[in-house]
């Protein structure tokens, strides 16, 4: 285990009152990625009647559109200028059109077959645009606010634990908002739940925008600008880069595998399809809790460390949920909430290491571009979500589901295996990668030193 005492390059001050402003952000955009990824796809199936597989292609167009679309909106954003900088005012502008896609995302339209495929795909892929321009900006923009791993961190823990509760709040109600709203008519009751959260998330990105400031870039990297390939060309040599991305591809699809089967798993083979927002809740909760935590221990220790402990925690918390002999609602939901505690350290971790490898790149090759590397890493985690989404559609027509019948016992036994075994595999492919990433405290103020001396020099001073 590496220890973090390493002085870091000196940055201007950033006010703890603007850190978790910042990150207060991620409070609204998981109202929308977790309604998403949560319950769009059983939305699809188990409400508007779309087949297994049509829903899994469905998702899996959506986000490869999502993932190709994130380094492009990278690239714009990092060469906008403007009098609130290149970031913040995506932020701004994006939020009312990202509100109005997610209700139409929820919306039934009243067709059949083909015409209410074109209406998901459509309305699913306006939606990831739309997202885009808004999430890429704001990742970005925390590379751009400090140069402190050690700030990064606690950056990196504030959105997590806003993203956390907000996971929170959509696991918990949204089945409770549509059997209140809909009143037996669940599209109705997603109608309107979509609009709820579309109408609160309007104020946390008018607070985000007000409350944050943004540096300018720093002067090493506009001296020497890149065009897209170019800076595609620098992330080759970028190892940490392609091991966190790498990591990240399989991280998420374990994840995506896990809890979308997870509403399957508790309606079918617990028998309670409600408790199953109950134990997302626990899940995101359980984050909310555990990020903290983990961000001392990082402190304490490595990211490196902290990511392979948390991902060896998951790995062994699907085992464990497989070879289960008490399946119940609360012994189950124990062990999902045992598994938030791993899922915490992968998720602070990743968004704590992203920044580094930015400059990592600018260290070996002298270009930095931030916006890229995050709309790139944007790209590995929908990809990945989406393949993982296809397969999952696949996967149950193999295990022989249908909605809204009474499954057999070897149809619940494969959507346990699909829940449990194969994210544990995913896991194992990831925490291999893990272990190999090189940045440390040491080497990351060595590289922060010779950033400054850069900026001396070409500043003249």
């Amino acid at each position: 285990m590496e220890r973090n005492a390493i002085t870091q390059p000196h940055t201007p001050d950033l006010p703890r009152w603007r850190r978790i402003s910042y990150g207060f952000g991620d409070f609204g955009f998981n109202l929308y990625w977790s309604s998403a990824s949560l319950f769009l796809l059983y939305f699809y199936t188990d409400v508007l009647g779309l087949p297994n597989q049509t829903a899994g292609f469905i998702f899996l167009i959506a986000m490869v559109w999502d993932g190709i679309t994130d380094p492009i909106m990278g690239y714009i954003a990092e060469r906008t200028r403007s009098r609130w900088g290149s970031y913040r005012p995506y932020i701004l502008l994006g939020a009312v059109p990202l509100a109005v896609t997610l209700v139409l995302m929820f919306s039934d339209p009243g067709t059949e077959g083909m015409a209410l495929a074109l209406y998901a795909g459509a309305t699913h892929v306006l939606f990831r645009t739309i997202y885009t321009i808004l999430s890429i900006p704001f990742s970005s923009l925390s590379a751009r606010m400090t140069r402190s791993s050690e700030v990064r961190n606690e950056l990196a823990a504030y959105r997590m634990v806003a993203a956390t509760l907000g996971g929170l709040f959509v696991a918990f109600f949204t089945l409770r908002l549509v059997a209140w709203f809909g009143e037996g008519d669940a599209a109705t009751g997603f109608y309107w739940t979509a609009m709820l959260y579309a109408a609160l998330s309007l104020p946390v990105f008018l607070f985000v925008f007000l409350t944050t400031r943004e540096p300018e870039p720093p002067v090493d990297a506009e001296t020497r600008p890149a065009s897209l390939l170019d800076a595609l060309s620098t992330l080759k040599t970028n190892r940490p880069f392609l091991l966190v991305f790498g990591a990240t591809m399989l991280g998420m699809g374990g994840s995506v595998l896990t809890s979308k089967t997870l509403i399957y798993y508790y309606k079918y083979t617990l028998g309670d399809e409600l408790a199953s927002g109950t134990a997302l809740a626990v899940m995101t909760g359980g984050m909310a809790l555990f990020v903290p935590i983990w961000a001392l221990i990082t402190a304490k220790t490595s990211k490196r460390f902290v990511w392979a402990t948390g991902t060896a925690i998951s790995i062994a918390v699907s085992l464990a949920l497989y070879f289960n002999p008490y399946e119940t609602v609360p012994v189950v939901t124990v062990l999902f909430a045992i598994g938030a505690l791993g899922s915490a350290a992968g998720v602070l971790s990743f968004w704590s290491t992203l920044p580094d490898t930015v400059e990592f790149g600018q260290w070996r090759t002298g270009v930095r571009s931030e916006s890229l590397v995050f709309g790139l890493m944007s790209f590995a985690q929908k990809v990945s979500f989406g393949l993982a989404a296809a397969l999952l559609g696949i996967l149950l027509d193999l295990v022989g589901y249908r909605a809204n019948v009474e499954q057999s016992a070897e149809t619940m036994d494969g959507i346990k295996t699909i829940m449990t075994l194969l994210p544990a595999l995913f896991g194992v492919c990831a925490f291999l990668l893990i272990r190999a990433y090189p940045i440390d405290a040491r080497l990351h103020g060595r590289i922060g030193r010779v950033l400054e001396r850069r900026e001396r020099r070409a500043s003249g001073a």
